[in-house]
Formats: structure tokens, C-alpha cells, sequence
């Protein structure tokens, strides 16, 4: 059967034919390509950065998830960052859920991209840690530990592992960290390194605990991250472990960080312990002992601990208990 256009004149029949036209051409055009916008950000000419910029900014208050969705698969890695980080800024739960699907093992991609300073990067990291980190960056997400430990364990190679571990601390949600605790004791030093420095990221005496059961481990490079993993802590627990370090470390250079550690905070009840330290610790790491001695005292009475503890007969505050 055919449709007659509309009669009464060429004028109608014309507005007719425009307005089927533009409608055809919004059906059939094609959906926002997130390689073409993300390649015109660095285009020479100014005006094609700005509109492009500007398409980019109106897909995201509209919530065209979908368009950065496509760019995660794109054959360019940078771009597939760039679809992750437009991703987190999107607030539709749509595009949360999305988000929340690259956290899977099955969608891990090694890209050029700094997940923490979130910039191009020549070296290259797991996608999860950037997720992860503007995930946590964005409030968090309590589905999020779910989908990136899903499967974590079965079979994975130590980069997924490393990976995992070090997303976990970028999440920043505590049920994670019995899957960490776990890592700490696995037979590839790689894992237990990025295990220990993932716990970091968490506070509580729990965490110092496991931090406190992995300081026997026999590589040094493991035990020097569970300092650095100590370093923003101030509680009992970790000046405990600490001195534990400063007393009995087979290597002199963790002992002596032990003690900067410690001194940092100026407690005249640490006195005694480093008295002690300059009769027992190793030669070459009692000079950061007595080092934290004249932090804390504001005194310089060398490394002999004879001076020190004749001063420290007189001096001491009436309260102190040597420790």
C-alpha cells in the first residue's frame, strides 16, 4: 500500500519530508564513541578539546553509562583507564554497578595508568587498584569486597594475587582483611610484600596483631614493610611491637628505624629503653638510639650509657617506670 504525503501545497509537504528525515537520521545515528572523545582531549586544535570535553561532560550528567561501558574494551589502554575514571564520576546506580563489575578478576587489565594519582603512568598496574581507589574515593561501596575477592583465591598467578591485595587496601573495606592475613603467609615473597603493605592502609590492634605475627619473617624487605606499615600508628600495641623490633632484629638498619619511630613522639617513658639499647644494640644502630635520647631529653650526652643513666637517676619524673 502507498502513503500519500500530506496535500495542500509543496510548502507542508516539504516540512513533511524534513521532519521524516531529521527523525530517521536521529534513529540511525551512531551511539558516542568513547576512543574518538577521549583521542580529541589532545587534539592540536582548541576548539575540537573543548567540544569534546564538553560531549564528555554531558554524557556523564546524563548517565549514558553505556558509552564509557563500550570503552573498556577499547584497543587502546589509556582510553580504557580514562572509561574507568568517567565511570566513578557518573552518581546513577546504573553506572555504580558497572563500576563495581571491573573490581572481577575476569575483568583485571594491566593499564598505563597511576591508580592512586590517577594519570598516565609509563609503568603499568592492575585496573582493580583504580577502581578500587575511586570506589573508596566516591564513599565506598559495601558490594564492592564481595566482587573483587570472588574467586581470588582459585588458581590465581602471584600478579593476580599481588593485584587483589593491593585493591583490597585501595577499598579500604575491612572484610578484606582476613584475606590479606592470609596472603601475609603465602610462600611467594611478592604476595606477602603486597599483603603487608595493603594492611597499612587499616587501623586497629587486630591489624597490628597480624603485622606482629608476619615481623618473624626471614626477609628483611618483609619486615621493613611492616614498618613502614607502622609509621601513622600511635597506640600500645604498636609501641610494643616496636620496641620488640629495636630489642631483637638481626638487622641493625630495622632496628635503628625502630627507634626513629618511636621517638618520634617524645615519650620521656622510652628513657630507659634506650639506656638499654646503647648497651645491647648492635654497634652501628646505637647511634639513632642515642639519637632518640636527645629527642626526647633534649640532651647530648654521647653513646655510652653510663652518663645517660647517671642523668637519668636524677632527672627522671617521678611517675616513670622504666619500660
Amino acid at each position: 500500500m502507498t502513503v500519500d504525503p500530506p496535500r495542500g501545497g509543496g510548502h507542508r509537504g516539504g516540512s513533511f519530508s524534513a521532519l521524516l528525515a531529521a527523525l530517521l537520521l536521529a534513529t540511525c545515528a551512531p551511539a558516542e564513541d568513547a576512543d574518538n572523545l577521549f583521542s580529541s582531549l589532545s587534539s592540536p586544535d582548541l576548539e575540537a578539546r573543548q567540544e569534546a570535553a564538553d560531549k564528555i561532560e554531558q554524557i556523564v550528567e546524563s548517565g549514558d553509562h553505556q558509552v564509557f561501558v563500550r570503552g573498556l574494551d577499547s584497543p587502546r589502554p589509556l582510553n580504557r583507564a580514562q572509561s574507568i575514571v568517567q565511570l566513578a564520576r557518573m552518581s546513577q546506580p546504573a553506572a555504580h554497578g558497572a563500576l563495581r563489575a571491573q573490581l572481577a578478576v575476569g575483568r583485571r587489565m594491566m593499564l598505563p595508568y597511576n591508580p592512586i594519582r590517577l594519570k598516565p603512568a609509563s609503568e603499568l598496574s592492575d585496573s582493580r587498584i583504580l577502581v578500587a581507589n575511586l570506589i573508596q574515593g566516591g564513599g565506598g561501596d559495601p558490594e564492592a569486597i564481595g566482587i573483587l575477592l570472588a574467586g581470588a583465591e582459585e588458581g590465581q598467578t602471584v600478579d593476580a594475587l599481588e593485584g587483589t591485595c593491593f585493591a583490597v587496601g585501595a577499598l579500604g573495606d575491612p572484610a578484606g582483611i582476613p584475606f590479606l592475613e592470609k596472603a601475609a603467609r603465602h610462600p611467594d615473597l611478592t604476595v606477602v610484600r603486597s599483603a603487608v603493605q595493603a594492611l597499612g592502609q587499616f587501623q586497629g590492634s587486630g591489624v597490628v596483631a597480624i603485622l606482629g605475627r608476619v615481623i618473624q619473617h626471614p626477609a628483611i624487605e618483609v619486615r621493613s614493610d611492616v614498618l613502614t606499615s607502622l609509621a601513622n600508628r600511635d597506640d600500645e600495641a604498636t609501641n610494643s611491637l616496636l620496641r620488640s623490633v629495636g630489642e631483637s632484629d638481626p638487622v641493625p638498619d630495622l632496628r635503628a628505624s625502630a627507634y626513629q619511630m618511636l621517638s618520634r613522639f617524645e615519650d620521656p617513658e622510652l628513657v630507659p629503653y634506650f639506656i638499654a639499647r646503647l648497651r645491647d644494640a648492635p654497634e652501628t644502630a646505637r647511634a639513632s638510639a642515642a639519637e632518640a635520647l636527645a629527642r626526647i631529653t633534649g640532651k647530648t650526652m654521647g653513646l655510652k650509657p653510663e652518663p645517660w643513666e647517671r642523668w637519668w637517676a636524677k632527672s627522671r619524673p617521678a611517675t616513670s617506670v622504666g619500660r
